[in-house]
């Protein structure tokens, strides 16, 4: 399958919970992915670390990727995302805000939209397919581009810097790879260089790139 990385560098793009800036594909979105059942926000909450990625060009050569979500008072979600740059030294922190994209369905999904600095965002962007809510986590995105093409995003988030070796949570991340994602596309990222935890609020130096 032929496929080609979106050299768009926009600085809201490609952080966990964003969907621009992605892999595009030579064929349409994917149909019959499913998302969570019966999600819980609440229990989504916390910090994750960025195990797997498919790679972009706003987090291209960045490690360390960490996101926190909080509850904000309107009941929308805080997402809090940090980055580290192992070669240079920089680092990104952006904050954005999600929100549920079908509320009011009997049985909620783990589908929400996701913006940053502030900007409108009625896409639903976001798409939890797996979680165990303690352990791991599995994410994809996909948009159309015109008929014949699609932009995907995946990650695989963990509650520690690395995924614990569990059989059961393997498969299931495994499972979702196997049946919708791009292997040769797929970049692991790296959390246990020291500098990843060296200083700064959770784990990530504060300061800007």
């Amino acid at each position: 399958m032929q496929t080609t990385i979106v050299t768009v560098a926009v600085a809201v793009a490609c952080l966990v919970g964003t969907a621009s800036a992605g892999i595009v594909f030579d064929r349409a979105c994917p149909t019959g992915i499913e998302a969570k059942q019966y999600f819980s926000v609440e229990s989504y909450l916390g910090k994750w670390y960025e195990i797997q990625r498919y790679e972009s060009e706003f987090e291209l050569n960045f490690d360390c990727v960490q996101v926190r979500y909080t509850d904000n008072e309107d009941e929308s979600v805080e997402v809090s995302n940090s980055a580290y740059n192992l070669f240079n030294g920089s680092t990104i922190n952006v904050v954005g805000r999600a929100v549920l994209s079908f509320p009011d369905e009997e049985i909620l999904q783990g589908k929400l939209n996701v913006s940053f600095f502030g900007a409108p965002n009625d896409v639903s962007n976001y798409w939890v397919l797996d979680t165990d809510y303690e352990t791991f986590s599995v994410v994809w995105n996909c948009q159309p581009l015109g008929n014949t093409q699609s932009e995907e995003n995946f990650w695989v988030l963990s509650r520690t810097p690395t995924l614990p070796a569990d059989t059961d949570v393997m498969f299931r991340i495994h499972n979702i790879m196997r049946r919708y994602i791009d292997r040769s596309q797929v970049r692991f990222t790296r959390q246990l260089d020291e500098r990843s935890s060296s200083s700064g609020k959770d784990g990530v130096r504060e300061r800007s790139p």
